[in-house]
């Protein structure tokens, strides 16, 4: 009886000894195919798979998502500026990373996005330019080009605002065609297409008058429209959605070089 007790903590032994000698093996970290222990398999993303017991005939493995950080315990979060108004695509998302573990030397990291055309490059931690909505992205950490850790942040919101957008005019021209301020530049007046913009000098006098303003074609400073006065300070009132109790005034510098 004893003999018997004696050989099944023998088996027990050699199989958790046997078990426990066998290292890891991390196919990859995108998807794909691959093998461990001679055994072909494949994977889905962020799913290693490991080698438990092996006989040299038959290997038994198993996989298992990865945590929120790994070996060298990665770990990132967000920053977000959002819309600053309706109907603009502004949003800002910033990621911070660290590790508290040990860096290795030579490490270098791919940001994958969930809308993989916001990076193509994979090597963005700060994304501009963008709608509301919801953003994730995976962090890969490599030292050289073994993959040595991830991490995942979901759920980025940019959130949809519900204040319009609101009339900035520039308060300085400088019409010299050197391609900065040779227009009056007003900002977001594009969100109110049916406007209408009258410029006056001192005294005044309506120097010119410019429907459906766009800060193109129809700007003061443009082909269309060019500016012909001398420096000095003028006055400007902007009527909105073409109402007349809608109206923004106030004035600016013209200065000609």
């Amino acid at each position: 009886m004893k003999s018997i007790f004696f050989f099944v903590l023998y088996l027990l032994f050699f199989k958790m000894s046997y078990t426990q000698s066998i290292l890891p093996y991390v196919l990859n970290s995108t998807g794909g195919e691959g093998s461990a222990g001679g055994v072909v398999m494949a994977f889905n993303i962020g799913e290693p798979f490991i080698t438990t017991i092996s006989n040299g005939n038959t290997t038994i493995t198993q996989g298992f998502l990865q945590p929120d950080y790994g070996k060298f315990q990665l770990f990132a979060n967000s920053i977000v500026n959002p819309v600053s108004c309706i109907g603009k695509q502004d949003g800002i998302i910033i990621i911070n990373k660290y590790h508290s573990g040990i860096e290795p030397l030579n490490i270098h990291y791919e940001f994958w996005w969930n809308d993989t055309s916001l990076c193509p490059t994979l090597d963005c931690d700060t994304l501009t330019n963008l709608a509301p909505g919801s953003y994730s992205v995976m962090i890969m950490a490599y030292s050289g080009t073994q993959v040595i850790d991830t991490v995942s942040i979901t759920d980025i919101v940019i959130f949809s605002p519900s204040e319009p957008c609101k009339i900035k005019p520039f308060t300085y021209i400088s019409p010299n065609n050197d391609g900065q301020n040779d227009i009056f530049y007003i900002e977001n007046i594009e969100e109110y297409p049916d406007n209408e913009v009258f410029i006056f000098n001192r005294w005044g006098q309506e120097i010119i008058h410019i429907k459906n303003y766009n800060n193109q074609e129809n700007a003061w400073g443009s082909k269309n429209y060019p500016i012909s006065v001398p420096s000095g300070t003028y006055y400007y009132i902007i009527k909105l959605n073409g109402r007349k109790n809608d109206l923004l005034k106030g004035f600016f510098e013209l200065i000609n070089n």
